[in-house]
Order: C-alpha cells, then structure tokens, then sequence
C-alpha cells in the first residue's frame, strides 16, 4: 500500500516560519526560505492537498492546526478520523490561553480499522517537541504513532513523506519497527506459574506475588490477568508498584 504522511505549513503561518516572513518577533525561528511558501497560506492549498492524498493514496496522515482542522473537516472524505497531539512542553504563546494541541487527520487504508487487523493504538499521543531544528520539526514518537494508525507496514508498504523539510520524519520512520507481529500476541503464562496463579487467592499478597512472579517469566499482562482472575488494570498497577520497567518491560507489556 501507498501511505503518505504530510506535514505542510500551517495555514496562516506558512510565509511567517517558512517564506520572507519574521519568525519569531526578532526574526529568529524561521525554518528556512521557499519562495512559494505564501501559498500555502492560501485555504485551497490545503483543499487540493486532502484531494491529491485521496487520489493517489492507499491511507495518508496530515497534521494540522486547532483553527485550520474546520477547513480540513469540510473537504475531507467520509471515514477521516481526527487524532490529538498533546505537546508536553509547548512553547508560551501571547494568548493566556496556552495552547497545547495540534490535530491530526487520519485516512486509515481499508481493511486496517477493524479489532486484530493490526496493532491496538490510541488517538492521542502525548509526546514534547524536539528541540532545536527546523520549527515545526516533529519528535520521532509522533512520527512512530502516526505510522501506527496507519498500519505501516515496511515489509508491504510504500511510504512517502509529502513534505521532506528537515527529514525528521523519513529519519524515524527508517528506526520504526512494525509492532503487530508481536505486540498483538498473547504470551502465555509458562505452566508452573499458572499453577500457582490458579492456588492463590483473589487480592491477597500471594496472588499479587504470584502475578508478578508470573510477568518476570514472560507471560503478557493479558494471560496472566486470565490466569490469575483479575483485571488487566489490576495487572498494570501491580506491576507499575514492582517497578517492572526497563529490561523486563518488553516480557510484561502487552
């Protein structure tokens, strides 16, 4: 399949960071100087991005502002969903208001929305920009989350970044590994662990034990709350409390 990602200048924005325009009020900031970046100040630019993506695209991703996404909303097709990027450490703006989010619109390609068709993500992500670079630079966590919605596949698929800039964005998808084959999989409990799961008691210390003890062996957070008849938030907590991060996260996450 065919997905693009876009990261075009922001409506309304685009000359300021992008053309002749002043950056920041000193006139530092300015990502670098494209002659044609006043069209993209333009709404039909951005109208005739979402048709071109349609067109050629198998799935495709286009970030967004808070007050261009109406714009986008009007002309998209049916099925385009809205994801927030929640921005950690946001820079201050004029307004008392500071804000913090930025949109996303997402064009999953057909026979990747449904449950067990690819790997479970939310559609929001909580990620701090990168530092330094081109403004408007994306931080390679958002670059991995978008890929995820889509389903990106690098074994099947075809990416094309519409909008190279600093090349962050090819940069992390060439780090991204496809999560389905094994964040989708249920790891067992081994036996001698689910044994003893089975003997504890609901809630008491052995059971958490016998939980934790499960986790450490390999078994995922789902098997072993199945295991053990508890919920899979329980199983989370618990293991939160021991500290079973780092080295042993990759045995408990799933």
């Amino acid at each position: 399949m065919l997905l693009i990602v876009a990261d075009p200048p922001y409506l309304g924005r685009a000359n300021r960071w992008y053309g002749d325009g002043r950056g920041h009020s000193d006139g530092r900031g300015r990502a670098d100087d494209h002659p044609e970046a006043r069209e993209w100040d333009r709404p039909e630019a951005h109208i005739a991005l979402v048709d071109r993506l349609e067109a050629e695209a198998d799935g495709w991703a286009i970030a967004a502002t808070p007050a261009s996404l109406p714009l986008y909303l009007e002309h998209a097709p049916a099925g385009v969903r809205v994801a927030v990027w929640l921005k950690e450490n946001a820079i201050p703006s004029g307004s008392r208001i500071r804000p913090v989010w930025e949109p996303v619109l997402i064009r999953v390609p057909q026979g990747r929305t449904a449950h067990g068709t690819g790997v479970a993500v939310d559609d929001a992500l909580s990620a701090g920009l990168t530092a330094g670079g081109f403004a408007g630079r994306k931080p390679a966590a958002w670059t991995h989350w978008v890929l995820a919605m889509l389903g990106f596949n690098p074994d099947v698929d075809e990416l094309v970044d519409a909008f190279p800039g600093s090349g962050a964005v090819a940069t992390a998808a060439a780090n991204y590994s496809n999560p389905g084959t094994t964040s989708t999989r249920r790891r067992e409990v081994p036996a001698t662990q689910a044994q003893q799961l089975r003997r504890t008691a609901r809630g008491s210390r052995s059971r958490r034990a016998a939980v934790l003890a499960a986790l450490r062996a390999g078994g995922s957070v789902r098997a072993v709350a199945a295991e053990a008849g508890v919920s899979t938030n329980t199983v989370q907590r618990w293991k939160h409390e021991a500290g079973l991060t780092g080295a042993n996260a990759a045995a408990v996450d799933s």
